[in-house]
């Protein structure tokens, strides 16, 4: 697993769709996966620092998942098949890993939430990775 941050949220210029763009830490690869608004916006919020007035779904898994007294570890993007990305959140409880299927804007918008980190499968990265000068995102 190679460790990921959030480069940046835009707009494709070619698609006319909100990309989220995961830089490797040497910022040499990036891994854009295209969203919805919606989530677009999930994950901008706490990079500005800002909070909802009312919480948003990932807000709520934040506060389920402390109420049942389990630790937001980690996000993994861990694969992606016929262009579509599959990510997992993982959680502790315990002794107990727990291993939850969601979608990667979910997975990185609650990581965000609790500063957890999120990391993309070497596979992923070969697959989806592209260089700076190739990312046209603004």
């Amino acid at each position: 697993m190679i460790q990921v941050t959030v480069d940046r949220i835009g707009l494709d210029q070619s698609t006319d769709q909100a990309v989220v763009l995961l830089g490797d830490l040497t910022r040499t690869t990036f891994v854009p996966i295209w969203i919805r608004a919606l989530e677009a916006t999930s994950i901008a919020l706490p990079l500005q620092g800002i909070k909802p007035p009312r919480p948003l779904t990932a807000d709520l898994v934040v506060s389920v998942a402390e109420r049942l007294g389990a630790e937001i570890v980690m996000a993994k993007i861990t694969e992606v098949k016929n262009e579509t990305f599959y990510a997992s959140l993982i959680l502790s409880k315990g002794q107990e890993t727990i291993d939850i299927d969601c979608r990667p804007s979910d997975a990185i918008a609650v990581a965000l939430r609790k500063e957890a980190p999120i990391y993309v499968d070497e596979k992923v990265m070969a697959e989806a990775g592209i260089s700076p000068e190739d990312t046209q995102v603004q």
